[in-house]
Formats: C-alpha cells, structure tokens, sequence
C-alpha cells in the first residue's frame, strides 16, 4: 500500500498500477492491541482500498496462491496476472498451533482482538501469563508493551490487586537486541507494575487441561493466557525461486538497498518476510522504509532517471508501557547482505545490515504515549 501510493503519485499515468489483495480494506495491524484492551472499535483500525482506485489504482480482490517470476506471473483464486515490475509484502503467516497456543487469546488479527477484548472483558483477576515461545515473532516490542498494558488495564479496573502478570520469554533480559538502556528501562517498568520476566525460557508448551505453561524445570499457573505466535515465510512464496535458507529459517530474498531479489530484476520484496533475510525486525518501521526504496527503485526504471532509494538508515520503536510511553531509536549501517548464486541454489552470504548496539532512548515520559499514538493515526489517515 505505501509502495503504490508512492508509484500513482510519481508516476501518474506511465504506469498501470494493480494492487492485489483478498480484502476490501487496508487493516493497521498495531490498533489491534487498542481494540483488545478495548481502546478502540475495529472500524477505527481500516481504511477501504477504494481510496486507491481514487487515485488511479486497479485493485483485484483475490488471494494469492503463488508467483511464477520466471514466466512474470502472480497466481491468484480467481486466475493469473501478469506484471513487468512485481512489488509482494505478504506480511508473514501465524503458526498458532505450535506449542499449544490455540489454549490462548491473542491480538495479531482483528478476529483475534476481539477475542482477546471478549476474555478480558469478563476477566474478574487472577494469574495472566504472557507466552512467547520462539524468538521469531511479529514485532519484538509487543510482548514487553502488553505486559505492561495489561498492568495497567487492571488498575483502571480496580483489579491490579487482584491480579499478576508474567512474561514468559526466550530473551535472558527484556528486549535484549535493543540494548543496555532499553533493558533498564524495560526491567524498571516491570518492577514498578510488579510484572514477573521469566526470561531465557526454553518452552514445552501449555496444557490446557491444567491450565498451566510450561517450560524447562518450570511451570506456570494461569486463569488467563495470553500467547505470541511463532512467525513463517507465506505459503504462496514456497517453491516460487525467491526465497534463501537462512540461519533462521527459509525466508525471501531482497537487496538492503532496494527490496529487489537478486535472481529476478523485475520482482521486489519489501514485507516482514524478507526482514529476517536482512537480520532486520519483523516490524512496520523497517518494512515502511524497504517499500519507499521498492518503490524508488522502480519508478528511476520506468522514468529513465537516477531516483535515490532513500534505504533505511534508523529505525524508532516506540513502545506503549501503560503509564509511559518510550522511544528508542537504532541506526542502521552496513548493507552488504545478499546471495551468491550458484546455477542451482542460493548461498547465503552473512555480512548484513548492523544495529544490535546502535540502539538509545530518545523520550521516556507519559509523553511517550502521546507520541506513539500520534505517529500511529497520522500514518493510518495519510496512508492512502
């Protein structure tokens, strides 16, 4: 959606631009925390993709099935595409059946958050248990926000007394890639709302039948669970050429610079899937910014001009913890991470893009809170 919004506005009509998608509406998946705790109601969360015919787009309705980039085809429930330039950002799909998690509410689709609100709607106190079983999760901030949200959800409740919260996590420390300060900020904020880290936990899984997460030597108790998915590559992307095996697992393949894949010129891959390719977080900022170079990368192509990609060079991560809201920011350097391909696969060449250890806090204070919000319906309302 931001890669089109940005090729109808430069290139106007020297392209045709068709947006594929097997929804009518545009969902900002961060709202879905607001509608869980009940901050927001789910209309508030989309935008109508009409918007973009508005502007001259062509938009299918239809779910992707597949890419054929050797042919320059997109497969789709409703038939073939043909394309000269691919863009793709298929998010990521949801394993959640892993380690009993279906047990569990969750806020990662919009269905999902009205669960969640549903169950936290009737819940009277008790033990919370927030369960991240895999390091490989949509956006690495949410566990440690949402432990602290719920904290305070509870309070305006007057259930905090009632109630506990622990955060069962594969990290030894809270947010560990972000660094030392965020660490500490992270850990204050937890002792201060009294939320239990069991950091470095090696799960098993949930029993529902005891209501109990267990890890390693460990188990815990809870009368609500609230569980983080393990993430994969999207099944249309299996099989298709574009993809790497990488130390994390078979993800797409893109340069830093562009989003472009290395074996096909014409196809660009700027979603969460190709971001753990990158050793990038599976998160909106790097996806934002890997798009806007897509797109740049296409429209210098068409128009016949240098156009600079403006690739991402800081990420921010801005983080609701209830009461505060904190900002980190973490420069991006480096850019060399690619494949080398041999005539019949790729090998993965690791010497990627750098931020671990380049990350700061810019703003810690209930201003924080504000901060976020703004930045969040500000990017919805200007989106399309």
């Amino acid at each position: 959606m931001v890669a089109a919004k940005r090729l109808l506005e430069r290139l106007g009509d020297k392209a045709e631009i068709t947006m594929v998608s097997d929804q009518d509406y545009y969902s900002f998946p961060p709202f879905f925390t607001n509608v869980a705790l009940g901050d927001m109601e789910p209309q508030e969360t989309s935008l109508p993709l009409s918007r973009l015919v508005e502007r001259g787009a062509r938009v299918v309705k239809a779910r992707i099935t597949g890419f054929q980039p050797e042919n320059r085809k997109v497969l789709t429930d409703s038939g073939e595409l043909t394309y000269d330039y691919l863009l793709a950002s298929l998010g990521i799909e949801y394993d959640m059946k892993a380690y009993g998690l279906e047990a569990g509410v969750h806020n990662f689709t919009l269905d999902g958050a009205m669960k969640m609100r549903d169950a936290l709607a009737s819940f009277k106190g008790g033990k919370v248990v927030v369960f991240t079983p895999s390091p490989m999760y949509r956006c690495g901030i949410y566990p440690f926000e949402i432990a602290n949200m719920l904290v305070e959800t509870f309070a305006k409740k007057g259930l905090r007394e009632k109630s506990s919260v622990t955060l069962v996590h594969p990290f030894k420390r809270p947010l560990e890639p972000l660094g030392e300060e965020a660490i500490k900020i992270t850990e204050e904020s937890f002792q201060e709302h009294g939320v239990q880290y069991v950091g470095g936990a090696r799960p098993v899984g949930v029993d529902s039948s005891r209501k109990v997460v267990e890890v390693e030597g460990e188990s815990f108790p809870y009368d609500l669970l609230v569980t983080v998915p393990p993430i994969t590559m999207p099944s249309p992307f299996k099989g298709s050429g574009l993809t790497a095996n990488t130390p994390v697992g078979e993800w797409t393949a893109v340069d830093p610079a562009t989003g472009r894949n290395p074996r096909y010129d014409d196809v660009f891959l700027p979603g969460e899937h190709s971001m753990p390719f990158l050793g990038l977080p599976t998160a909106g900022v790097p996806v934002h910014f890997t798009s806007l170079a897509s797109a740049s990368a296409i429209e210098a192509e068409v128009v016949g001009q240098s156009v600079e990609p403006g690739q991402i060079s800081a990420m921010v991560c801005a983080m609701d913890y209830g009461d505060r809201g904190v900002v980190i920011n973490c420069d991006v350097t480096g850019g060399k991470r690619g494949l080398a391909w041999t005539g019949d696969h790729y090998q993965f060449l690791d010497e990627g893009l750098r931020w671990t250890g380049s990350c700061y806090s810019v703003l810690t204070s209930p201003l924080g809170r504000y901060v976020k919000d703004m930045f969040y319906r500000s990017f919805l309302l200007t989106s399309m």
